[in-house]
């Protein structure tokens, strides 16, 4: 827990008229509707001699009356009391008691406009006695009114509002009238002083602290509801501002890509209200003539129009300071308005005496400061002017309780709240001074009851961020994410509702953006090499300037890390087998590094022996150069070499391939009429470790192919000009004269197909008439030609046979009727010689007539006897003539 002590200098407090307590016989007016009204010595001594003080006690409300009702009273013989009927000794004397003539009940008359009632005690310079006991109260005279105010935002259960800094509260108020609110008029007293009229009203409360808003309801009379000072209607506390002391990061800058702890600490703090805070601080009093130094305190917190009202108000003022020369000041405590008492006065005995331990060597060096207590009371017997006696020039007066010049009575009257100035002027040259704190000491009795809270804490935790990589308790640890500063927010709630959040913000180092270094290649399989291992640095710093970078050579990460037993002679490093070494480069300005891994390797290429590229001369078109993709060798030329690790390159020549000079630049399409070609395979980290093989692009010519002459074949059923028909009647025309275990032929419909050697014909595949190309294949090479021949298919004459021979010698066996069957709706009838069909079909399930009756009275009794037969052909065709004849049937 914190204890916050405000200086109220915004906050003002709404306190209520003085609460129960004794009020002993002084100087003073007080405004109180209770207490115990006592003689100076109080409830238990006696009273002094020589004393005359004046005492007036009024109500806070102006339509009461006071009332002093006398418990105990005895003075002694020559002492008396005044009782005034009013505010002051001016107002009718009520009456004057003295002995045992006790006062009884003092009740202020209906003629005293003010309700107050003033009392005087004189005693004389011999004999005192317990003197008196009194109980103050205030008579009401008017209806009762009640107040009560609804609040957005509303109390907590115990009444008080709590609410954020900033925040702002709005007030409703109404009020109840015992008899009558005819005429009543109502306005809010809110806590800066600030009166709103009706019954509505709103407030912004800046920061911390206690304030109080009165609704006043007042009837014509001027009677007004009771509630007031401590007892106003709202009572409203302000949240205050959490302690974050060690809420901090373990490292405010970091390197790009570390972790650091933040820890996130708070504690809720308490407020307290002073009603007038000391100023502390240095203050300079420089030398000068007649030049006033001034410094003041605003006191708040009294009820507003609060006035000073006793000599007792005032317990005492203090001054830590130093100056060189008290001689030359005037020291003044002014009040809000403009009364002074002077604590000191120019000219003045002090002469060369300091006040605090100064420094008198013409400097503007502090000295040591004395406090000094203004006070009419405690151990004051004399002023500071006039305690100079004792005290030695050159020597500082002693700190200590002082007389004031003037009696603090002189501010009754003055109001509490406002600035309190100290003055000091500074009259002659030469000396100066400072003043380290001042303070006023109000009578406890009359300062309102401060009071304190402390809100509760609820929730407080670290705002999601996606840099937290950890998180114990309130510690996380963070990884920034992206260089520069990066702020983190740790939030607490309290009881009150109020989230507060302290940022801690850590500065995060750019990367050093480092680039992985190539391997370094030792272009032989074994054996001891010395390497430079600076060689790399250019691309491993990757555009960072060198000059404000280091680059370290290690032979373990280790090492690397720490910056420890660096490789002395980078330059010339010895090596006998494949190792890593680690490279650490660092930012000179901030320390922040990086680490990359440099691998040592022993690497030869190989060149995989790879086959001739081959390739066909174009048929059609010997002029054309073939195009060769050199690019199917890579996989066969680099083996078992990664193509991550090794290239493959081609040239034109071995010059070329050794000095890695004009490689073909598209060795995917090279166009070539045959030649060598020159390999170079080569480590891509290291392209001068390197070995050349070659292989050879072949073009082979096509094969001497001849021409087939036309051929004609008849169209058959339907009539479309297609028909099947055996092409391979010609290979050995098309192989003119090449051995047929060498080639292979085909033969297709389009010239496309036949340069792709795709939709080769069968011997049953019908065909259309038109041009058929024929094609040639080197089974060796892959390479083909193409000619081509015409396939004729026309519509042939139907020719019936005279008879048919049914036998079974496999020789006219049938009546076969060639090119009947172009016609696909054709009849056919067979008759005897009396007329009769004996045999019948047609195009749709066409069979030839072997001699056995299919109709008939013999149908399918036997072969049909020896002799002349007729036959009737329709061929339901508009173009073609219907056949009517005989055959003869002979075995």
């Amino acid at each position: 827990m914190k204890n916050l002590i405000l200086s109220c200098l915004s906050i003002l407090f709404f306190t209520a008229f003085v609460s129960a307590q004794e009020f002993a016989m002084a100087d003073g007016r007080l405004t109180t509707c209770a207490g115990s009204f006592t003689d100076s010595g109080g409830l238990t001594g006696d009273y002094t001699n020589s004393e005359d003080s004046v005492i007036t006690f009024c109500s806070p409300f102006a339509t009461d009356d006071m009332q002093i009702s006398f418990n105990s009273f005895n003075l002694a013989s020559g002492d008396l009391l005044f009782v005034y009927d009013g505010d002051d000794t001016t107002a009718p004397l009520t009456g004057v008691f003295l002995g045992s003539n006790s006062p009884g009940i003092i009740l202020a008359s209906a003629g005293n406009t003010s309700g107050c009632l003033t009392f005087r005690f004189r005693s004389d310079s011999t004999n005192v006695s317990t003197g008196w006991e009194a109980t103050v109260a205030c008579i009401d005279n008017c209806q009762t009114i009640t107040s009560s105010v609804v609040s957005v935002p509303a109390p907590d259960v115990d009444g008080i509002i709590r609410i954020c800094q900033g925040e702002t509260v709005n007030f409703t108020g109404s009020a109840n009238f015992s008899n009558d609110a005819t005429g009543a008029t109502f306005e809010f007293l809110l806590s800066d002083g600030t009166v709103v009229p009706g019954t509505t009203a709103s407030e912004t409360y800046a920061g911390p602290g206690i304030y109080r808003v009165d609704y006043i309801a007042m009837d014509p009379t001027g009677c007004r509801d009771r509630s007031i000072g401590e007892s106003s209607d709202v009572l409203i506390q302000v949240s205050t501002t959490p302690d974050f002391t060690g809420t901090q990061a373990a490292d405010t800058s970091i390197c790009f890509g570390e972790s650091t702890d933040i820890t996130g600490m708070v504690e809720t703090v308490e407020f307290f209200a002073d009603v007038a805070p000391p100023i502390t601080g240095q203050t300079f009093l420089p030398d000068g003539s007649g030049v006033a130094y001034q410094t003041c305190i605003d006191v708040s917190g009294f009820n507003v129009g609060t006035t000073f009202q006793s000599a007792s108000d005032l317990v005492s003022v203090f001054i830590d300071m130093e100056h060189s020369y008290m001689g030359d000041l005037d020291i003044v405590l002014t009040a809000p308005d403009g009364t002074q008492v002077r604590f000191l006065t120019f000219p003045n005995s002090g002469g060369g005496r300091f006040l605090g331990q100064a420094l008198d060597d013409g400097t503007t060096t502090p000295g040591v400061g004395f406090v000094y207590n203004f006070t009419e009371g405690g151990s004051a017997t004399a002023t500071l002017d006039n305690s100079t006696a004792a005290v030695n020039f050159g020597t500082p007066m002693p700190a200590g309780d002082y007389l004031p010049e003037d009696p603090f009575s002189s501010f009754i009257g003055t109001p509490l709240n406002g600035l309190w100035c100290l003055d000091i002027v500074d009259n002659l040259n030469i000396d100066n001074g400072y003043i380290f704190e001042w303070g006023i000491n109000f009578n406890p009795a009359i300062i309102p009851t401060a009071g304190s809270y402390e809100p509760g804490e609820v929730v407080e935790a670290w705002a999601a961020n996606a840099d937290i990589t950890a998180t114990n308790g309130n510690v996380i640890t963070v990884t920034p994410t992206t260089a520069g500063q990066n702020c983190y927010d740790f939030e607490f709630t309290d009881s009150f509702g109020c989230t507060y959040i302290e940022q801690v913000c850590i500065d995060v180092a750019p990367e050093v953006a480092t680039a992985t270094p190539d391997d370094l290649i030792i272009c032989q399989a074994s054996g001891a090499a010395t390497i430079d291992l600076t060689s790399q640095n250019t691309l491993i710093l990757n555009g960072l300037d060198p000059t404000q970078y280091n680059v370290t050579a290690y032979n373990d990460a280790a090492n690397a890390d720490a910056g420890t037993n660096a490789i002395t002679t980078p330059a010339a490093y010895d090596v006998s087998a494949d190792e890593t070494v680690f490279i650490r480069v660092e930012e000179n300005a901030t320390g922040c590094f990086n680490v990359v891994q440099l691998n040592i390797t022993y690497s030869t290429a190989e060149y995989n022996f790879a086959p001739d590229l081959e390739l066909c001369e174009d048929p059609s078109d010997a002029t054309i150069v073939p195009v060769f993709d050199l690019t199917v060798q890579d996989a066969i030329i680099l083996g078992s070499q990664s193509s991550a690790e090794f290239r493959v390159d081609y040239f034109t020549s071995q010059a070329d391939a050794d000095t890695d000079m004009n490689a073909i630049l598209n060795p995917d399409v090279y166009a070539s009429s045959g030649e060598t070609i020159f390999v170079r395979v080569s480590n891509i980290q290291d392209p001068d470790c390197f070995t050349v093989g070659t292989f050879d692009l072949i073009v082979n010519a096509p094969p001497a192919i001849g021409t087939a002459q036309d051929v004609t074949e008849c169209d058959e059923s339907p009539i479309d000009g297609a028909t099947a028909f055996d092409f391979s009647v010609n290979d050995s025309v098309i192989l003119n004269g090449l051995p047929a275990a060498g080639y292979s032929v085909s033969y297709h419909t389009s010239q496309s197909d036949a340069d792709s050697g795709s939709n080769a014909l069968s011997a049953t595949s019908i065909v259309s008439g038109g041009t058929i190309y024929a094609r040639l294949v080197d089974n060796t090479t892959g390479c083909y030609n193409t000619s081509t021949f015409n396939f004729i298919v026309e519509t042939c004459e139907v020719e019936v046979p005279e008879g048919f021979s049914p036998n079974g010698d496999m020789i006219n066996d049938t009546f076969s009727i060639p090119g009947i069957d172009q016609f696909a709706n054709f009849e056919l009838k067979v008759f005897n010689r009396l007329g009769s069909v004996v045999y019948e079909t047609t195009a749709n399930n066409y069979v030839e007539f072997a001699g056995v009756p299919n109709a008939g009275l013999n149908s399918g009794d036997g072969l049909l006897p020896v002799g002349t037969y007729f036959y009737v052909i329709k061929f339901n065709d508009a173009d073609t003539e219907d056949i009517a004849s005989w055959l003869y049937i002979n075995y």
